[in-house]
């Protein structure tokens, strides 16, 4: 008896591999074979870097100045809303058109949801992480952005994992790609508002209702923008012209809370991050990340359109029937 249970987990899992490769490959191929697509992406990801370069001037090489604060938060905020808004669209597309054809192979039984929404992350995000880290790697060579390039990449890189994998949610849950599409873009137009840092300051005497921090919690950029934000400003020192006392009144920053700071840790006590640290928000980013993928295999299994199989004995031919839910 124990040799046949035995047996038989070994048949199921290799089963279970065959059919999770197989979805995996096919997934990549689709992926990689899109190269108009791809390179469209790299290139719009190299131009929105020397864009945001030439935006931001003052986001420059050498020592930071007091005046190119708002600047630098600008840079980074924009930089996390642009690379989250390119793997969502991107995401709600490809899968939002794969749901009727995945209900129909999971009706015959040809693999689970599990075993799609696995070979499916596996063979898409890291794709995704690539496009942001191309995008972070040319920012940091044309700018003055004083956090590491592994930092800055590795932040963008599992910001994009998070976008993607709220498009799969979202995607999950809804019937086609234009539906996804119309419930993914306000929500993520929600996400970005809660999201930013607000450049007046924080009063952490007087936090916004408990509704809005919850929802904040499911919010990718605002994990992402206090992450670079901490790694950007967290003890830095500013050039002498333009710490307060300076003759150069015009140096200092001129941006509600971030006025008269003098160096970066004032900066992040400012936006509220004063004891935030960057590895906590990262794994925060993280668990957002794997909490979507769970939200995504929960709509793949109950969520999604299903199919009736009924056969036509005229002409021998055969027919699905498509039932939403």
């Amino acid at each position: 008896s124990k040799k046949m249970n035995s047996k038989s987990l070994r048949d199921e899992g290799l089963r279970f591999a065959g059919r999770f490769a197989s979805i995996f490959f096919r997934s990549l191929r689709q992926n990689l074979r899109n190269t108009r697509v791809n390179m469209i992406r790299i290139v719009g990801s190299v131009g929105q870097a020397f864009l945001f370069s030439g935006i931001f001037k003052r986001v420059r090489d050498g020592v930071p100045i007091a005046q190119g604060i708002a600047d630098r938060t600008a840079l980074l905020t924009f930089s996390a809303i642009n690379m989250s808004m390119m793997a969502l669209m991107k995401t709600l597309d490809l899968f939002g058109r794969e749901m009727t054809v995945v209900a129909r192979e999971r009706m015959r039984k040809q693999y689970s949801s599990l075993e799609y929404l696995l070979s499916k992350a596996l063979a898409e995000l890291p794709i995704d992480a690539s496009f942001a880290a191309i995008f972070a790697a040319v920012l940091k060579l044309t700018t003055g952005l004083r956090c590491s390039m592994t930092a800055l990449a590795s932040t963008l890189a599992i910001m994009t994992v998070a976008g993607a994998s709220l498009g799969f949610a979202i995607g999950s849950m809804t019937p086609d790609v234009d539906s996804a599409m119309m419930a993914g873009v306000p929500i993520m137009v929600i996400f970005m508002a809660i999201g930013i840092i607000n450049p007046g300051g924080v009063d952490l005497d007087n936090p916004s209702p408990r509704i809005i921090e919850w929802m904040k919690l499911a919010s990718p950029i605002k994990w992402a923008i206090e992450a670079l934000c901490v790694a950007e400003f967290r003890d830095m020192e500013f050039s002498e012209e333009g710490k307060p006392g300076s003759w150069r009144f015009q140096d200092l920053p001129k941006m509600g809370a971030l006025a008269l700071v003098q160096n970066g840790n004032q900066v992040l006590e400012a936006l509220g991050l004063g004891d935030k640290k960057y590895i906590d928000l990262m794994k925060s980013l993280a668990f957002l990340s794997a909490t979507n993928l769970l939200v995504s295999w929960f709509g793949l299994q109950f969520m999604s359109p299903y199919f009736i199989e009924t056969n036509s004995y005229k002409n021998g031919s055969s027919c699905h029937e498509s039932i939403d839910q």
